[in-house]
């Protein structure tokens, strides 16, 4: 924002809610950034349907527990 004078690629008025706007757009874009790309490389997460364990290891009751 305080380079806007000083260049012509982009131009803003320096305002509060200008610097708002452009702090909380810098902020939204360095956290997608972040969640997409770690230390190791990109994310991602693949979920093959079905491949989840239906068995249960407990019984279950049909009684109430009252204490």
């Amino acid at each position: 924002m305080f380079l806007s004078p000083f260049t012509e690629l982009f131009t803003f008025d320096i305002t509060l809610a200008n610097g708002l706007l452009l702090g909380s757009l810098s902020s939204a874009t360095s956290y997608a950034l972040c969640m997409i790309i770690s230390d190791g490389g990109f994310q991602y997460e693949y979920g093959a349907k079905g491949s989840m364990d239906t068995k249960v290891d407990a019984q279950t009751s049909n009684q109430l527990l009252q204490g």
